[in-house]
């Protein structure tokens, strides 16, 4: 079993996949930090800023690597866990460095960090104890507990989803009631999945249910995001298209790519609980 999709073999096509999409996801978090600072009154210092651009350097080579050559793999990718728990390692000293007294930042760097111990642990790379990250095998049934693992995780990231999205005033200030009640739903929904996970005693059929809720959570969310980018009135107030930022339609993307992901990922989950 592998941790990655929860199935018994682990192709050398997913896993050049897999590290092509999270280099990718974690440049991205890199270009969404340094455009949070801007604007925001916080000070990011020369040292971190020097230190981010390196980290930002090795995973761009990492995913040039992974993606020129499609016939060979690569050597598993040391260098990639490596600058990962690097990344996290100067995103943990931001969080109290550098953002303090500015909640935005802090949730988006807390969300970072949480996303960042992923990537090594679904390599089956030990993250820290202290880590947000469920990596231990709790559940009483065969490979259930990588379900367990990978609902818990990205029910925590599709709570947030909808906040990060909102802090963007022009996109909070041009949705319509509907959105704004559906957003709330969306995190009270996977917030709700992971009590439902961390309060489960019972047996492989209530798994079934919470992931049947958590798949059907994740769909109208990847939806939501979908009809968001493409300006429907069925998210905004005004009939015609609103003049959102670059940076909005950025945040959006990345996140639909993120529900993209989990929903290939609920396709093998519901061949293993059926």
């Amino acid at each position: 079993m592998n941790y990655i999709n929860c199935q018994n073999s682990l192709s050398p096509a997913l896993m050049r996949k897999t590290i092509i999409f999270w280099c990718e996801n974690s440049i991205q978090h890199i270009a969404s930090l340094l455009s949070a600072f801007k604007g925001s009154g916080a000070v990011l210092s020369d040292e971190f800023m020097h230190e981010i651009k390196e980290i930002e350097l090795i995973f761009k080579s990492i995913y040039d690597e992974y993606s020129s050559d499609k016939t060979n793999l690569p050597t598993r990718p040391a260098i990639l866990f490596k600058t990962n728990t690097r990344f996290v390692a100067l995103l943990e000293r931001i969080k109290f460095e550098a953002v303090s007294g500015y909640p935005i930042l802090q949730q988006s760097v807390y969300h970072y960090i949480f996303e960042q111990n992923y990537i090594n642990a679904i390599f089956g790379i030990s993250v820290p104890q202290n880590s947000p990250l469920i990596t231990v095998k709790i559940m009483p049934f065969y490979n259930n507990n990588c379900v367990f693992n990978q609902m818990y995780f990205w029910s925590v990231i599709g709570s947030m989803h909808p906040s990060l999205l909102l802090n963007n005033s022009d996109f909070a200030a041009a949705i319509n009631g509907y959105s704004r009640e559906f957003l709330r739903d969306t995190a009270n929904g996977f917030n709700n999945v992971c009590f439902r996970l961390s309060t489960l005693y019972k047996n492989k059929k209530e798994l079934t249910k919470i992931f049947e809720a958590f798949r059907q959570l994740n769909s109208n969310f990847l939806a939501f995001l979908i009809s968001a980018q493409q300006g429907s009135a069925r998210v905004f107030a005004s009939t015609s298209k609103p003049s959102l930022s670059d940076g909005f339609y950025r945040a959006s993307q990345h996140m639909i790519n993120e529900h993209k992901l989990v929903s290939e990922l609920c396709d093998g989950i519901a061949e293993i609980l059926n």
